[in-house]
């Protein structure tokens, strides 16, 4: 893993195989701090809990972990408890010793319930005001440590507020606090700024650390600098001298380390959160500036100067980065050198070019404009950065904004989907009213002066449908031409007519539309014409398919089908898979564009992870494996709505999860409607069920039966789909995934005869590691309840017996239920089982609480809250596994059948000789008498 020794070629395999955190550890541990968090509201496990006087807020979880920057081999987190007993940030300082002493009690009364998997750690606790502990994992390798923060809510519900940030920072230099002493009042601001960045950006962030971590001196460690300082100027590397989403990680170390290089005469700093238009916080800001290089400011907190040159020894670092340049990570196949990225209004081979030019030790007054720093970028072809003279001084202020379409949707928290969707995803409405008025003209022109002439045109692809991203989508212009009587026409026809109406486009864009360039593909296709309309003002683009066709369908009203002959026709014209679903444009834009707006919202999102995965991986090793196109998630997320929601509002990260669990299944999946074609027409019937019995994945085009829109390799997706899973944009507010929808890949109906036994054992019977587990801890139940209940009381357990679907083995997967029948000696009849019912309940309410505290389960054993004197019930839930689940209901009960003994079976030939004997003697057959018996399987109690 020594990062000089890695080809360059080689740096990407290097983060995904070395450096990224396994997915295993990094899921256990989110769940366990959810848990601790959903812990400390409650305050859970302590009994003098009312006598606290203090309440939770709310839980943010940053450090590393909560940016989405950890990497293998141990990592941070901080989790900030938001307590409303502080009023300010003084209270803090006051209050923070009593409250890190109760929490350590309830940290330790909720690891009597182990994660398993998970080890906890108490380490030297040498920070004031911190609670530290470390969440181990079995792999030697990988841990956590957590710091637990008790902090002033400063900023409140208000995050994205003006004046409330405002507020926030005047009075936080007002309260006269030490450099970056609150720091953790403003975590959930540093964690949006990092965790908001696309992919790369953060695997080269996980490469900076990574040789700093190489690097670092064992007995220097104390006096380095932080580790989040390199995080906060691989983003100022990336922002100023890339902002794409794919770049070369060579190129990016490379230039984060000349930077390094020059840490004397570093300054930067960020005014997305605070500014120098408050006059407190800018003159304070001011005297920021004014701080021993290097200064980096924590753009979430301006007292915290992470870089401090006054206190760090940089020029360690410094002289490491020197001596790096001639590693083979820095050298290209050909031996020849990676250059860095040129940092636009940066300083160039020793010369100073920026919009401020400051002599001296002088700071600029006004720098909020700036876009420059005071740092040497490497000169293209030299093998190290020049020196710059110490003298010039000049400050970087910057406020970034979130590149359209780049975002990482990973650390997206799940509540804010529907905002990031608004805010980045839905596309520009000045470029569609553009579009649409070039599209318009198009077909205009070709209407009045193609030699071929169309009976109408239809608008297809997302942009048609409605499910376009901003920055760029598709559209097909479906032309129906007269001339075409049949589909075959098409194909003998189709060369000439593009021709044509190429020619007439050419001649049109002679006078072209304002802020509009037309460019014609330069690879082509055979039955379409592809030009692209690029908005030379909007950032905009909309790849264009013009597609003459045959008239299949004509005119149709809407919600009518289309005749059953349309489609026999389709199947005997011996076409290929989907050559003519251009003829049915129409009939595939009104299946979408009639659904509900959120759920368009939703088919956004998951195109827009669709395209992050796809840009993430172009070029490595999945580049030559065909993903499966866009439309089919579009599909797929309208297939997981109708059968898992059929709401028009509904929660965005719940939708997500569903289609991101349906796309790990796409080996079952069995997708198809009937909306426009039947199964009536006996030629389409054969067709269909020859469809249905193919390969899965198996996702029909509603508007075309023989285009299976599912082919490609999903093995990509499904890694991917499985890694978001324990990112910020699956998991509550309480730190638990969010639970999907209850969707299966296949419907029972769609599923022929001769795969009914796969179905039923693929997607009907419950998981049966989950049922050892939940039958193991049953039999402790069962037992701890019979040796502890009524210990000293005249009352007696006489035995537990489980009942329901989960007992009588006829449980579905997923949720079940189940009861707890306590037989007990103080009934003696029917009528009296409901005397002293809610003593009863209450005495083992008491008990099951006990053994929850005292035993340690395999799967989490959660009782209800909601105490009814006359009810109790209790779930045992996997771990590891979602959506699988046991309901049980505790009811006591009188002992009718006592300890009655099962019949004894006889023998089939002595029976069938007595029957036989009587039979002989009546002189005619009776008729054999069945006895039904119901057993209710015992616990081992």
């Amino acid at each position: 893993m020594d990062v000089y020794r890695t080809p360059a070629d080689s740096l990407d395999t290097l983060v995904a195989s070395s450096l990224q955190p396994p997915v295993e550890f990094m899921g256990l541990a989110r769940r366990a701090l959810g848990d601790l968090g959903a812990a400390l509201r409650e305050r859970r496990g302590r009994p003098d809990a009312a006598a606290l006087r203090w309440r939770v807020l709310k839980v943010a979880k940053g450090g590393s972990s909560g940016r989405g920057t950890a990497l293998r081999g141990g990592c941070d987190c901080e989790l900030v408890i938001f307590l409303d007993c502080f009023k300010s940030y003084e209270d803090q300082r006051t209050r923070r010793t009593e409250i890190i002493k109760d929490m350590q009690a309830l940290l330790k009364s909720w690891w009597q319930n182990p994660v398993p998997g998970l080890s906890l750690e108490f380490p030297k606790q040498d920070t004031p005001g911190v609670l530290r502990f470390r969440l181990a994992s079995t792999d030697p390798e990988n841990w956590m440590d957590v710091s637990l923060v008790p902090a002033f809510d400063a900023l409140g519900q208000l995050r994205s507020n003006v004046e409330a940030k405002c507020q926030a920072y005047s009075t936080l230099l007002d309260s006269g606090c030490q450099g970056g002493e609150h720091a953790a009042c403003f975590t959930e601001l540093r964690r949006n700024f990092v965790n908001t960045r696309p992919p790369k950006l953060k695997n080269l962030i996980l490469l900076v650390k990574h040789w700093y971590r190489q690097v670092c001196p064992q007995e220097s460690k104390k006096e380095m600098p932080p580790a989040y300082a390199l995080e906060l100027l691989t983003i100022f590397a990336w922002e100023q001298g890339c902002g794409k989403d794919a770049f070369i990680l060579a190129q990016g170390l490379r230039t984060v380390l000349g930077l390094i290089q020059q840490y004397q005469h570093l300054c930067v700093f960020w005014t997305i959160n605070y500014s120098f238009e408050d006059p407190t916080v800018g003159t304070f800001l001011q005297r920021q500036l004014e701080r021993p290089r290097p200064v980096i400011l924590d753009p979430a907190d301006p007292t915290w100067d992470v870089g401090n040159g006054a206190a760090w020894r940089w020029d360690l670092l410094a002289q490491e980065a020197e001596s790096s340049y001639d590693q083979p990570c820095f050298l290209q196949a050909a031996r020849d050198a990676v250059q860095p990225w040129e940092l636009p209004g940066l300083l160039h081979a020793g010369s100073l070019v920026s919009n401020h030019r400051v002599l001296g030790d002088s700071v600029p007054k006004t720098p909020r404009d700036s876009s420059s720093l005071n740092a040497v970028c490497p000169r293209s072809g030299s093998r190290q950065p020049p020196r710059l003279a110490p003298d010039p001084l000049v400050v970087a202020s910057i406020t970034p904004s979130m590149p359209g379409g780049v975002s990482d949707l990973s650390q997206i928290p799940a509540n804010e989907l529907d905002r990031f969707i608004k805010d980045h995803l839905q596309p520009n409405p000045q470029f569609l009213k553009q579009a649409n008025k070039a599209i318009d003209s198009i077909l205009n022109c070709l209407n009045k002066n193609c030699v071929y002439k169309a009976s109408r045109a239809s608008k297809g692809g997302s942009f048609g449908r409605g499910t376009h991203l901003r920055g760029s989508c598709d559209v097909e212009l479906a032309i129906f031409l007269n001339c075409f009587k049949s589909y075959k026409d098409q194909r003998a026809r189709r060369a000439e007519t593009l021709e044509e109406m190429r020619a007439q486009l050419e001649s049109w864009w002679q006078d072209p539309i304002p802020d509009l360039s037309l460019q014609f593909s330069k690879h082509t296709v055979p039955e379409a014409l592809q030009f692209q309309l690029v908005s030379t003002t909007l950032g905009s683009q909309m790849d264009v398919s013009l597609l003459p066709v045959f008239d299949a369908v004509g005119p149709l009203s809407s919600g009518t089908k289309p005749e059953p002959q349309v489609y026999s026709t389709l199947l005997v014209s011996g076409c290929q898979e989907g050559e003519h679903a251009a003829c049915f444009t129409e009939l595939r834009r009104n299946f979408v564009n009639t659904r509900p707006p959120k759920l368009k919202n939703l088919i956004m999102l998951v195109k827009h992870w669709y395209r992050q995965v796809a840009a993430q991986n172009k070029g490595e090793r999945w580049g030559c494996a065909s993903l499966p196109p866009a439309y089919a998630l579009e599909l797929l997320t309208i297939f997981a709505w109708e059968q898992g929601c059929g709401k028009e509002s509904f929660n965005m990260a719940t939708g997500l999860r569903t289609v991101l669990s349906l796309v790990q299944k796409h080996q079952q999946l069995c997708v198809f409607w009937t909306v426009n074609y039947s199964l009536e027409d006996p030629g389409l019937r054969t067709h269909m069920l020859g469809q249905l019995r193919k390969p899965r994945p198996l996702i029909l085009d509603p508007a075309d039966p023989t285009w299976n829109v599912g082919r490609g390799s999903w093995k990509l997706l499904a890694e991917n789909a499985a890694a978001l899973e324990t990112q910020a944009c699956l998991m509550s507010r309480e730190g638990t995934p969010v639970e999907p929808w209850d969707v299966m890949p296949a419907l029972l109906y769609q599923t022929p005869a001769e795969d009914l036994d796969k179905f039923i054992t693929a997607f009907l019977q419950p998981n049966s590691q989950f049922l050892a587990q939940v039958n193991k801890a049953v039999d402790a139940i069962c037992s701890f309840l019979r040796e502890n209940c009524f210990r000293n009381s005249p009352i007696k357990v006489l035995k537990v017996v489980k009942g329901g679907s989960s007992a009588k083995g006829t449980a579905l997967q997923g949720r079940s239920d189940a009861d707890l029948v306590v037989f007990l000696s103080c009934f003696s009849q029917f009528t009296e089982q409901g005397n002293m019912r809610a003593e009863i309940i209450s005495e083992i309410r008491a008990q099951l609480e006990a053994c929850q505290r005292e035993w340690p389960f395999e799967v989490k054993f959660e009782i209800s809250k909601w105490e009814n004197p006359r009810v109790l019930s209790f779930s045992l839930t996997s771990r590891t596994m979602l959506k699988q689940s046991v309901d049980f209901d505790v009811l006591p009960a009188f002992d009718a059948l006592g300890e009655a003994p099962r019949p004894r079976p006889e023998k089939v030939g002595e029976k069938q000789k007595q029957r036989t004997a009587r039979n002989s003697c009546t002189g005619h057959s009776q008729p054999t008498p069945v006895r039904i018996v119901g057993v209710i399987d015992r616990c081992a109690c």
